[in-house]
């Protein structure tokens, strides 16, 4: 996205990416004092005023982290509050939102692989008994966002699908073609992350959570969200012009 920026903010689309949301004050929720908004919203008038006709706003963090998580057992916990605090600093002016999902076992193994990586403790086995044993997924998470966002349009792309394949995700959300960069490059892409400490139970447990939450989204979630599929996909990449899209939702 960011090797690709300037291409895209000729096609009217600006890209706001970690950097920016570190200096903008969006990578803290909590901190989010009136000044801090009123900035905001002058940077969107900004944008607007530069000839935006559409931003995209890219922070893995702002639903919450991978800390968080493992501290609590759970999926991302704060994700109402969190939703909530997006929705008043916008003020209004989100049109659409996006979230990748991912298979619960996998999820959880790659988010352990990744703090393990950049030198956090194991995860020890009462906690990964506990990740196991919540009740909370992706279906919960969707839940919370959907009622901090209500009525703004909600897709889902799940991991499995788009994994490396960042043009066809961008071209879901701006409805737009992508630049053709030549190359896609998958992160954490691999089948079978580093080693981790669930058992073949809680992997089964948390693999079928997950099938109920793509169950659940197939058949509409309820009108909350959208289930984004290929209808054909390949280890290329995908355009619009070479790979359809299905979206999924109550009618």
């Amino acid at each position: 996205m960011s090797a690709n920026a300037r291409l895209m903010e000729d096609r009217g689309l600006v890209y706001w990416g970690p950097e920016r949301t570190r200096s903008n004050g969006l990578n803290s929720l909590d901190k989010l004092t009136p000044d801090v908004c009123a900035g905001l919203h002058r940077e969107l008038d900004a944008c607007m005023q530069d000839g935006a006709q559409k931003l995209l706003i890219s922070q893995e963090n702002f639903v919450g982290s991978m800390v968080r998580n493992f501290a609590y057992a759970s999926l991302y916990p704060s994700a109402l509050e969190r939703g909530h605090l997006l929705a008043k600093a916008f003020g209004g002016r989100v049109s659409k939102i996006a979230l990748n999902i991912r298979a619960l076992d996998m999820y959880w193994a790659s988010a352990a692989a990744y703090l393990f990586k950049r030198g956090n403790k194991p995860i020890e086995p009462k906690s990964w008994k506990r990740i196991a044993d919540s009740k909370r997924s992706w279906r919960n998470v969707i839940t919370d966002l959907s009622t901090a966002f209500p009525g703004i349009p909600f897709l889902v792309l799940p991991f499995e699908e788009f994994a490396g394949q960042q043009q066809a995700q961008l071209e879901v959300l701006t409805g737009q073609p992508a630049p053709d960069t030549g190359k896609e490059t998958a992160l954490n892409g691999a089948v079978t992350p580093a080693p981790h400490g669930l058992n073949a139970k809680q992997t089964m447990k948390l693999w079928m959570d997950y099938t109920d939450d793509l169950a659940w989204l197939a058949s509409g979630a309820d009108g909350l969200a959208e289930l984004i599929c290929h209808s054909d996909t390949n280890d290329r990449g995908a355009t619009l012009a070479e790979t359809g899209f299905e979206q999924r939702k109550s009618t």
